[in-house]
């Protein structure tokens, strides 16, 4: 297929939905000329950051989209209100980006699967057959020789097999039952479909391992927030619609963000344009955001701490930090001053190695008569030690001896602890880790200083995620805490939540007859400790050094470790997996160093049974033996969405758009994930699925298709948030969502109040109502300069303990034979792997470059446009493309956006039986059993292929110790021109 037959079915689609606002005059669910058409409101899914969308259909088919302007993410934060009726709604207009636009593109390319299909060659040969569906479920769930017929006489386990209490090892008794070898990875994956998935393999089915992908997603910064607020956040950002100045660490505002750039960069934008905000960048490349900003700063990769810590040394030494603040020891106090949060400065720590308390909080219980007082101690004006709930104030910079009930121990505070971690460095020695001079620091210190308590950072992708990025994502995120911008107006903000919850009402999604706990440890070790295990011990018992473990466990991580799930598999540790299914993932492509991980997957030893769930053959799951055909978020899927930070509440909700694309099943269903999970739990008789499965007020409740459960999840919403029926919502739902063919589902009133929802595309609070006058409310309470849990926590592999404070870590150091950094990152149109099959996109941007410093490019006598090679220790061969020269790219690095050098998904040959009825383009890309690749969606490079290895696990990526965190900025390359 040439490039234009491929744009020729999504150009006409792109354009007609080009126009945001109100669909070309066209009224909800009128007829245009002879045709039917159909507007709704739902939730985008061209990325992660949840914006809203109205979606315009004619006959079926999506002709327009725009913002819903109910929804706080397509209105800069300030949405028409929640009660306005619904036909000035439908003229009100709302913002969506590029990607949003090329839904309809995404959801009928012609590369896209239609039919279930089953291995017919080996594993990633590329060849594949047509399956019933019947057969397909009795298979995954029978096991048995179902290779026989292409050469491979192996019995492949069966999940009935699998699903047996006994333990997966005796003398490990630890890791759990037999269950847990069925391992569930996720990619994009939103509310509404996780607690589906869930259902069924941890509650139904029983196993611990359903994985998701935050590491490669985020977890840098997610770590920081994690350990600042002790794992009661993550997503805290700048407050982008009252901050006076906003330092952006690493965070994409104008390309790619959670909140999205629809949202977030357009609200910098617009307060940029009037004055109102000065914002900083802070990143190796010169991101969009850099034309509007106050200052870029092209630091060094992987030196964001070393800067953090710089500013952090500079405001203490200097005195600009928010004392007032830092001496609140108490919600209370805090609250007085207008913050929503406090922080333990002033919090005393037993600082005593003679001590068995040494690292631990100072507990009143332990003071001369503070019998069964669990609080803090500090010490109040007076000097005096005393509970930190008693106090207003307390004295901030602590080290000295205190007498408790059983003796005396050296005590410090918080404040001292991060004091003496800044001051182990000098700004000079600061400023030469970060490559900048030590006069930036300090200026950019006394600005962000001088904006408090209005000043906040927002930080993201480049900021942490890379080896050591906790310690230094944890100090970025320290800077809010000494300008007192923590949970209050202008300041770092955690999110709102949900604005009423789906679990529980008139139905119980939570609860059922038969729920299984899964218990044992997760095949990537997260939030495990390795010292409780069998090995450990075993190890202690016979007077061996226990360390380091075979490979890193995690027990102080957010989780979502798929890379080192997938490193487990590999090395089969700590214990093998028989079967492993991947939901919209594509490790192999999106892992810095996931072509490692194509002989894992190849390895029918190492993953006995490989079944993916997709809408293609991507270059992960053409290693599959099953491949179960999915919805798009055009068609078929369900969620209810809470906000990313700051400071909103609102639960959003997406419902299909159109009829489903995909085949059906005998009885009418669309083949796609729930379908599959809810044919294949009655296949293993598993609880929670099938008749009378969903507990209610009044009997029980069938859970047979997609919408018994996400429709009673709605209704749930609409009850717990108080939601009134409306006759005119409920007609205008009825015309126009393809949802409302399932309103028997629910009795006639409470379809009317989930109408109502519907109707508006969610639940919005109003962001007023989250303040009490400048402090923001919200659950997270307490933040931390120094975290108990995390000093506590011991190494797998060196067998020390970290470090409770932020504090400077230097990344890794590369050699001399590949002397420039590599970094990566998104463009606006385009997000992880899919977005290939956006044909506006790729028409735009038919590729991507590798961007280089006009100083490197004399250094290395290269020009602009030459071809180029890029290459690394881990990836000799590399990867090649065309050389851009920019001022907007520091000196020492290279920049090389994602999304471009796909291999699959319609870039590569694939041998399928009847392909003409198993691709949604039938004749167009497929002559007999071979499907044509079009080499347009195979432009540009993967930079994620040049990424580091470890020698010390088996040459698997990357990742950092504490948390799990992939490296994405310490790859060394070399950039050669490509003799013709």
């Amino acid at each position: 297929m040439d490039r234009r037959k491929f744009l020729k079915s999504g150009l006409a689609a792109a354009a007609a939905s080009s126009v945001p606002g109100q669909t070309q005059g066209v009224s909800a669910g009128e007829k245009s000329g002879t045709r039917e058409t159909s507007t709704l409101l739902s939730v985008c899914l061209g990325c992660n950051a949840r914006c809203g969308n109205r979606v315009t259909t004619e006959e079926g088919k999506v002709v327009a989209v725009s913002g819903n302007p109910y929804h706080p993410y397509n209105t800069l934060g300030a949405p028409i209100p929640w009660d306005t009726p619904l036909d000035k709604a439908l003229k009100a207009r709302g913002t969506v980006c590029g990607k949003a636009h090329e839904m309809w593109s995404y959801a009928t390319s012609p590369y896209r699967i239609v039919r279930p299909l089953k291995r017919s060659g080996p594993r990633g040969s590329g060849r594949f057959e047509p399956i019933e569906w019947d057969q397909l479920v009795k298979e995954i769930a029978e096991g048995g020789r179902l290779f026989a017929h292409i050469g491979e006489d192996r019995v492949v386990p069966g999940l009935k097999e699998l699903d047996s209490d006994a333990p997966l090892d005796p003398s490990a008794p630890e890791l759990g039952p037999k269950r847990n070898g069925l391992v569930f990875m996720t990619g994009r994956l939103q509310s509404g479909r996780k607690e589906f998935i869930d259902r069924f393999v941890k509650y139904a089915f029983g196993s611990v391992n359903r994985i998701g992908h935050t590491d490669i997603c985020g977890i840098g910064f997610r770590m920081g927030n994690y350990a600042f607020t002790e794992g009661k956040a993550v997503e805290l950002k700048a407050d982008p619609w009252e901050a006076e100045y906003i330092l952006v660490f690493g965070a994409n505002v104008y390309e790619a963000l959670q909140p999205g750039l629809n949202t977030y960069g357009a609200a910098l934008a617009h307060r940029r344009s009037k004055g109102e905000v000065k914002f900083v960048i802070i990143d190796p490349r010169a991101q969009k955001a850099s034309a509007h900003a106050h200052r870029w700063i092209p630091i060094r990769p992987g030196q964001d701490g070393a800067f953090a810590m710089g500013m952090i040394r500079w405001m203490i030494e200097n005195g600009r930090y928010n004392r007032r603040f830092l001496e609140a020891p108490n919600e209370k106090a805090a609250l007085a001053l207008g913050n929503g949060g406090y922080v333990n400065a002033a919090h005393l720590v037993v600082w005593d190695e003679k001590s068995p308390l040494h690292g631990r909080f100072l507990r009143a219980s332990l003071l001369p008569g503070g019998k069964d007082n669990d609080a803090f101690v500090v010490l109040g004006p007076d000097g005096a030690p005393a509970p930190h709930s008693g106090v207003e104030r307390a004295i901030l910079d602590v080290d000295r001896r205190l007498r408790l009930a059983d003796g005396a121990v050296r005590v410090r505070s918080c404040f001292n602890l991060l004091k003496e971690a800044a001051f182990q460095y000098t700004l000079e020695e600061y400023a030469r880790a970060a490559g900048v001079e030590p006069g930036l620091i300090s200026e950019v210190a006394h600005e962000f200083s001088a904006h408090a308590p209005k000043a906040a950072v927002c930080q993201y992708h480049g900021a942490g995620n890379y080896v050591n990025g906790v310690p230094a994502a944890y100090a970025v995120a320290v800077l809010n805490a000494l300008v007192g911008s923590l949970q209050r107006r202008g300041g770092y903000l955690t999110s709102g939540g949900g604005a009423a919850s789906w679990k529980r009402g008139v139905f119980d999604l939570i609860d059922f007859k038969g729920k299984r706990k899964p218990r044992g440890v997760k095949i990537s070790r997260e939030k495990a400790a390795y010292q409780e295990t069998s090995e450990f011990q075993s190890a202690v018992k016979a007077g061996k050094n226990p360390y380091p473990a075979k490979r890193p466990w995690f027990p102080f991580t957010k989780g979502g470790l798929s890379v080192e799930a997938l490193a487990g598999m590999d090395q089969g540790y700590p214990y093998k997996a028989s079967a492993l299914f991947l939901y919209f993932y594509n490790p192999v492509y999106s892992t810095p160093g996931g072509q490692r991980f194509a002989s894992t997957l190849q390895d029918t030893d190492k993953v006995p049974l490989l079944v993916s769930i997709d809408i293609g053959i991507n270059e992960s799951n053409i290693y599959a033996d099953y491949i179960v055909p999915d919805v798009t978020y055009a068609e078929g899927h369900y969620g209810w969405l809470s906000p990313h930070a700051p400071a909103m509440r609102f639960t959003a909700l997406r419902t299909p758009c159109t009829a489903p694309l995909v085949s059906a099943t005998s009885d009418g269903r669309p083949i796609c994930l729930e379908t599959f999970l809810i044919d294949l739990a009655k296949e293993l008789e598993l609880p929670g699925f099938g008749r009378q499965a969903i507990p209610a007020k009044e009997g029980a409740a069938d859970l047979e298709r997609a919408e018994d459960f996400y429709l009673r999840g709605f209704a749930n919403i609409a009850v717990n948030g108080d939601v009134e029926a409306d006759d005119g919502a409920a007609a205008f739902v009825e015309k126009n969502y393809p949802a409302a063919g399932f309103k028997e589902i629910l009795p006639g009133r409470l379809w009317k109040r989930v109408c109502t929802l519907l109707a508006r595309g969610g639940l919005f609070v109003p962001r007023e109502k989250l303040f009490k006058g400048d402090a923001f409310i919200s659950k997270v309470k307490r933040f931390t300069l120094f975290n108990e849990e995390l000093a506590s926590t011991v190494c797998s592999i060196t067998g020390r303990r970290f470090s409770g404070v932020p504090h400077y870590a230097p990344p890794l150091e590369g050699d001399g034979e590949y002397p420039l950094i590599l970094v990566s990152h998104k463009t606006a149109l385009h997000t992880q792997s899919r977005t290939v099959w956006h044909p506006v996109a790729m028409a735009l941007h038919p590729e991507n470059h590798v961007v280089m410093n006009p100083e490197d490019a004399r250094r290395f006598h290269l020009e602009d446009g030459a071809q180029v090679k890029v290459s690394s220790a881990s990836n000799p061969r590399g990867v090649q493309g065309v050389l851009r020269i920019s001022e907007g790219i520091r000196p020492g690095v290279v920049a090389i956006s994602i999304s471009y050098g796909h291999t699959q998904l319609g870039a590569g040959s694939l041998r399928v039986s009847q392909a003409r009825r198993v691709f949604l383009g039938g004749e167009a890309i497929t002559e007999g059993d071979v499907v044509s690749p079009d080499p347009f969606l195979g432009g540009g490079m993967n930079p994620n292929l040049l990424g580091d290895l470890d020698p010390r696990f088996g040459k698997t990526p990357l990742v950092d110790l504490t948390a799990g965190i992939p490296d994405f900025s310490s790859t060394r390359v070399r950039v050669e021109k490509v003799r013709s």
